[in-house]
């Protein structure tokens, strides 16, 4: 093993180098840098040369930069860090009502005396036969569009795939993204029948639409590609940056990931929530 094999610490560099930890110590380097140079340019250039090298090799150049950028970071500044330019995140200026969009639809219903929402019984039944006739035909442009109601004559619309994650987007503007294949046939079989259900559906912008659908999609029970139990879970993701809580709703046995959402417990005591798609709209 070479010198720079022993170096090299791989859970802080390469695909798990933590963006914060390298911007904060590149800035201390410089700053050192700049001390140095005082009393000559030859050691400002050595000490940034040689402090650049060891935040390549380790990932940052102060001990502990990784628990103190945790600690003492703000959680929306590490949030911002984590998502790069291949896993872009829905508009979340969208203002929208989804539970007032589906009531009036007639898709959700109070569960009995509770305060709760479930699927309506039609619906519930409308949605599974169109989600078996979507998952027929393979998902393109075309079908992304037509649920998003975008005319692809005066809009470019894109698509670009990452693992089995895509995300749609239309003049450089993401306005829907999936975690799974699985997830967009749900979105596809639920705004055919809510552009039936609703007047007004054609008149939602297309985040607005992607935004509906995502919260439809919390109800699903039955997997939409392999009709396996879906169930709901709250998780622990750990990153470079952060650790947060998520509420995911996965297929049991094809592992599909239909709804994504970042789970603030501080905005859930104060009866809010705070919903972050990863994936998604992860979501």
């Amino acid at each position: 093993m070479s010198l720079i094999d022993r170096l090299r610490q791989p859970e802080y560099t390469g695909e798990n180098r933590c963006t914060p930890c390298t911007t904060v110590n590149i800035a201390i380097a410089a700053g050192a840098s700049v001390l140095a140079a005082v009393a000559s340019t030859v050691l400002g250039a050595g000490v940034f040369t040689l402090s650049l090298g060891t935040i390549y090799l380790r990932g940052y150049l102060v001990p502990g930069t990784p628990t103190l950028t945790k600690r003492y970071f703000p959680e929306r500044v590490l949030g911002r860090f984590e998502k790069d330019s291949t896993t872009p995140v829905a508009d979340e200026t969208v203002e929208i009502d989804p539970e007032g969009v589906l009531l009036d639809a007639h898709a959700v219903e109070p569960c009995g005396e509770s305060t709760d929402l479930c699927l309506t019984a039609d619906f519930q039944q409308a949605w599974r036969e169109s989600i078996h006739t979507a998952r027929t035909h393979d998902l393109g442009e075309d079908h992304l569009a037509d649920m998003l109601d975008i005319s692809t004559t005066d809009d470019q619309i894109t698509v670009d795939q990452h693992g089995e994650a895509f995300v749609v987007r239309t003049d450089d503007a993401v306005v829907g993204q999936w975690s799974s294949q699985a997830a967009a046939v749900a979105d596809v079989a639920a705004a055919t029948e809510l552009n039936e259900r609703l007047s007004r559906w054609q008149n939602l912008a297309p985040a607005e639409i992607a935004r509906v659908l995502m919260s439809l999609r919390i109800f699903i029970e039955q997997c939409p590609d392999c009709d396996g139990p879906v169930q709901v879970e709250q998780d622990a993701i750990e990153s470079c940056c952060r650790s947060y809580d998520v509420i995911i709703s996965a297929c049991q046995d094809c592992d599909c990931r239909l709804f994504e959402m970042e789970w603030d417990d501080t905005d859930a005591d104060d009866g809010q929530e705070q919903p972050n798609q990863s994936t998604q709209a992860t979501a």
